[in-house]
């Protein structure tokens, strides 16, 4: 998520003050606007927000360019209706046009040379194929031996192994039957030795992990589910890395964001990748089959990506604060309410000192028994 401001009212705070001072005074607006010094506009802004007399503030406007969100974001977002929208249209920007025009035979080739090299190392390390929740070919896997994987496909090869044999301890050190001693050195990793054993722990345990889930495919590369889980739980420093990496693979595969409270949980992590995928497969195949593009988006996700620019005058954005910079709110817009609070507070700090959730301006919590206890509840 991205937000800036594209523009705004020229010298707002000193526009408000002179719009508010007019109903106070036989001068005009522009002879006020002359002789407010940068102290008298912070002292009347300050008497004007204590007083709750908002509507001179009506008088300023911000305009937002937004970036990233989703689509579930915007409906929430569009039912702030004093303000002004224009929203990135699906019609004329198709996320997925350069794969409907040719199939992508270097991306296929690639996922099955990776995934045979795969499967090879899951065999060769003992592992059952019907643990795989994927539909494998295995006829052609005559030779599993170490010399047939190439540099490229290294990585995979050993992912298979691990997910096989590899042990997963607590303390979060990573091991394996020491006859791997002659695939695992072709490795960067220094692996050390106890009886029969291989491990690596700590910073090279998470470089390890790293390594082998390094540039898969997470709806269509082989891996266990229940070994890059158990990861994630216990490593949280190789989660926080993975999760940022799957972040990026869903914006650029499938054009959709990743929800906060999904990013929590790596097995609701992979749910919604294979979620998505099947929606985005869905519409490839209608658009492909005929079916007009303005239909067949009705499958894809409230997930997906879009980018708009909005317009708010300051009365309303002190409205949308209020209700989204909540913590009660849908965590995605309460994300989007304070990023663009923190930007007009950079270009008006006085104008938007009180803006925000009504408990941090007045120091108690309006929702009484939804209250999230941050601040206590006005009795």
């Amino acid at each position: 998520m991205r937000v800036t401001v594209l523009t705004h009212t020229p010298d707002p705070e000193k526009t408000v003050a002179a719009a508010a001072r007019l109903c106070y005074s036989n001068a005009g607006a522009l002879e006020i606007m002359e002789g407010l010094t940068e102290e008298k506009v912070s002292s009347f802004i300050q008497k004007l927000m204590d007083m709750g007399h908002m509507s001179p503030v009506e008088h300023v406007s911000f305009t937002f360019a937004i970036e990233g969100v989703s689509r579930t974001l915007l409906a929430q977002l569009t039912r702030h209706r004093i303000a002004s929208y224009s929203v990135q249209s699906l019609r004329y920007n198709n996320p997925f046009k350069e794969e409907l025009k040719v199939e992508d035979e270097s991306f296929e080739s690639k996922i099955n040379n990776e995934n045979a090299a795969y499967l090879k190392g899951f065999l060769f390390g003992g592992g059952d194929v019907a643990l795989l929740d994927k539909k494998v070919q295995i006829s052609e896997l005559t030779n599993n031996s170490l010399e047939d994987i190439s540099a490229e496909y290294l990585n995979h090869y050993i992912r298979g192994i691990f997910d096989a044999a590899g042990e997963i301890s607590k303390n979060f050190s990573l091991s394996f039957s020491e006859k791997f001693s002659p695939i695992l050195s072709r490795t960067p990793f220094k692996f050390h030795q106890k009886g029969e054993t291989l491990f690596v722990s700590e910073k090279d345990a998470l470089d390890f992990s790293l390594y082998i889930y390094d540039g898969i495919d997470y709806a269509r590369s082989y891996f266990l589910r229940e070994k890059f889980t158990e990861l994630c739980k216990v490593s949280p420093a190789f989660f926080t890395e993975i999760k940022n990496r799957i972040k990026d693979y869903i914006e650029a595969r499938y054009y959709c964001v990743l929800p906060n409270e999904i990013a929590k949980n790596p097995d609701a992590i992979l749910t919604y990748i294979d979620a998505i995928d099947t929606c985005k497969k869905a519409y490839l195949d209608m658009v492909k089959m005929g079916v007009d593009k303005e239909d067949a988006r009705y499958i894809l996700p409230m997930g997906t990506c879009t980018n708009l620019v909005v317009t708010m005058n300051v009365r309303s954005l002190y409205n949308f604060f209020k209700l989204r910079c909540c913590e009660r709110a849908q965590s995605e817009i309460r994300e989007l309410a304070r990023m663009m609070l923190a930007e007009v507070k950079k270009i008006a700090p006085n104008l938007f000192k009180k803006a925000g959730a009504p408990c941090e301006a007045t120091g108690y919590c309006p929702e009484g028994e939804l209250s999230c206890g941050r601040y206590p509840v006005r009795n």
